[in-house]
Parts: structure tokens; C-alpha cells; sequence
């Protein structure tokens, strides 16, 4: 009973915080004034989802799920199956993976927006995360973890060349879906480019990875005004098979979230929690991906993530039912309902 009520008042004033942030009443509330977006023409709700991230209480944690392009709700729901809760943030996949044809990608990402739409409707925070194949390639996964030199980078951010050429037709591609997504006035937190500095993927530890991050920056915002889009930057976490954040890192006016991608329970924050607190300057932080879901000791002791999304089958594959149902059901954790409440 005590637990309950507990769980309740935590709610209540969370609540509150969202009436009146979504409001445009939180001035006299909300503790930490929230960048302005990286983008000046950026839409009115992606300013409200940006300024709600950046005041996550400290301590309280939105809980997210990503799914794949070919089933964009079935981890999500498996979630609430075992859970009996929805994911405040449910992410999605927008790149094509499985050699599929111009058409059948299309309809791939259709369903993607009309699912991310009807989640926005429910007061749900949609994610995108944006595994690109190498541009002028079939798209599997093998040419997403393409490997190519600096030289060969290079080609695919120098305007004018074929590579150039071939990287501006998929992000064009890419935009008119997501164009949807903002005439339905969809707020997104798009991630592209993740894991930059692993080299897992091509874009990774290029010396001027940044000029690729900025390149899809300029081209969606200024070509396509895709003012609906929040710009988040996902390093890996800087393990022994990554690199310093700094490396990689576009700059503070390049960026609207940052998170980092945490995997086997890697949960160290003498070696990056830290340093992507220096990096953000009071701008809201996310765990991007994840498998074992963070500890409640983690939380105590790396309160500033708004943030977690447990990417895809890694949900079941890691943790158990009963693990999952305890991390949803805490007090701390913010589930769709309550964000969809705070909505009514």
C-alpha cells in the first residue's frame, strides 16, 4: 500500500509539471530554463518536447522500446503484454535492412508514420533511429556496416560527386516520410548517424564525421523544413572498442539531445555518464540504446537520464519477465499513460 501511494503522489507531481509545461504555464514551474532548439523555425511541439526532456525531474526516467521497420509495434506491445504498461518513448527504425526495393521501403516507412502518428495521438514520444546503407548500394545490413576509407567517406560529403549525389537522393527519399510526420505535427527525436565513433558502421571514426552530421542537418531543414525533428547525437558508449566522445562530437549548436548507447550492463559512470554531462550543458540526456534494463542503483547514481530506450528483441533476450515488469511498474518510471494524461 505504501508502494502505491508512493507511485501515485510521484505521478501526481509529475503531472502537474506536464499540465503546465504543455500548458504554457510553466514559467513560474520548471526548475531549468531549456535550450532553444537547434533549429529557430523548429515547430511548436518539438520546443514543448524539448523543454519537457530537459526537465525530467532528476531521479524519474521516461521508459522506452525500439521496434524494427518490418513490425513497428510488436516489441512495444510485448512490452505492455508482460508490463502492463506502454513505453513513454517508443522508437522506430527508418532504415531499410533487408535488400528492399524503392516501393517496398516506402511502405515499410508509411507504416512507421502511421503508427508514430497514432502514438503521438496517445501522448506518447516518438523516436527515429535511421540506420543508413552505404548511399548507391542495396540496403542490408551488410552495406550499413560497410567498410570504407577516409578517402571513400570523403566523396559522400564533397558536393558534386556521384557519392554526394547518391547520399542527397536517400535523404530526400527519407525526408518525404518524415514529411508526414510533420504535417500530422509529430514532434520526433531523430537519430541518425549513431555509434559514430565505433567502427561498426561507414560513417564511424571519420575524421570529419561532423560534416555528414551537419550535411543531413542543413538538407532537412533548410531543403525540406522538417521543423517537427529534435537532433539526437548517440555515441557509443566510449568502451574499449570506442572512441572519446570528443572526437566525434558535432558541437553544443549542432545537437539538441545527446545519449549514449549502453550494452551488457555497462553502466560506468566514471567513464561516460560523466563526460556526456560535460558535453551537454544542461541539455537533456538520453540512454539511446540499451539490453539489460538500468538498475535502480543506476538511476540513484546517474540521475540526470531523461531517458531509456531497450532496443528491439533485446527486451526479452536480456532481461526476464519479472525484471521487466518491476522496471515498469516503479515509481520513478514514466510510462505513456501518465504522459498521456498530462495531455487531456
Amino acid at each position: 500500500m505504501k508502494s502505491h501511494s508512493t507511485r501515485f503522489w510521484l505521478q501526481r507531481v509529475l503531472l502537474l509539471m506536464l499540465v503546465l509545461l504543455f500548458s504554457g504555464s510553466q514559467q513560474s514551474f520548471i526548475v531549468a530554463d531549456a535550450a532553444p532548439p537547434i533549429n529557430a523555425h523548429a515547430s511548436a511541439k518539438a520546443r514543448q518536447l524539448l523543454a519537457y526532456l530537459t526537465n525530467v525531474p532528476d531521479g524519474m526516467l521516461i521508459s522506452g522500446q525500439h521496434d524494427y521497420l518490418e513490425a513497428p509495434d510488436e516489441q512495444n506491445n510485448k512490452l505492455q503484454q508482460i508490463s502492463g504498461q506502454f513505453a513513454g518513448l517508443h522508437g522506430y527504425e527508418f532504415g531499410g535492412l533487408a535488400n528492399q526495393s524503392r516501393t517496398a521501403l516506402r511502405e515499410q516507412r508509411q507504416r512507421v508514420v502511421n503508427s508514430a502518428i497514432e502514438w503521438s495521438q496517445d501522448g506518447g514520444i516518438v523516436a527515429i533511429t535511421f540506420h543508413q546503407a552505404l548511399p548507391g548500394k542495396p540496403k542490408t545490413w551488410k552495406n550499413v556496416q560497410a567498410k570504407i576509407t577516409q578517402a571513400e567517406f570523403n566523396r559522400y560529403i564533397t558536393p558534386g560527386t556521384p557519392q554526394y549525389k547518391q547520399l542527397i537522393a536517400d535523404l530526400d527519399e527519407a525526408a518525404l516520410s518524415l514529411k508526414t510526420l510533420r504535417d500530422a505535427d509529430v514532434p520526433v527525436l531523430w537519430r541518425p548517424y549513431h555509434e559514430m565513433n565505433g567502427n561498426w558502421f561507414w560513417w564511424g571514426n571519420k575524421q570529419n564525421y561532423a560534416k555528414l552530421w551537419d550535411l543531413m542537418y542543413d538538407r532537412f531543414v533548410h531543403v525540406h523544413h522538417l521543423d517537427n525533428l529534435l537532433w539526437v547525437w548517440s555515441p557509443n558508449a566510449p568502451n574499449a572498442y570506442s572512441t572519446p566522445y570528443n572526437l566525434s562530437f558535432p558541437g553544443i549548436n549542432r545537437v539538441d539531445v545527446l545519449a549514449a548507447d549502453i550494452y551488457n550492463n555497462d553502466y560506468k559512470s566514471s567513464y561516460y555518464y560523466t563526460e556526456l554531462l560535460k558535453l551537454a550543458q544542461g541539455k537533456p540526456m538520453g540512454i539511446g540504446e540499451s539490453d539489460i534494463l538500468p538498475s535502480a542503483k543506476v538511476l540513484q547514481n546517474q540521475p540526470a537520464w531523461a531517458y531509456a530506450m531497450t532496443w528491439g528483441k533485446e527486451l526479452s533476450a536480456t532481461n526476464s519477465q519479472a525484471t521487466i515488469r518491476h522496471f515498469m511498474n516503479q515509481n520513478n518510471i514514466i510510462t505513456r499513460d501518465l504522459l498521456h494524461e498530462s495531455l487531456r
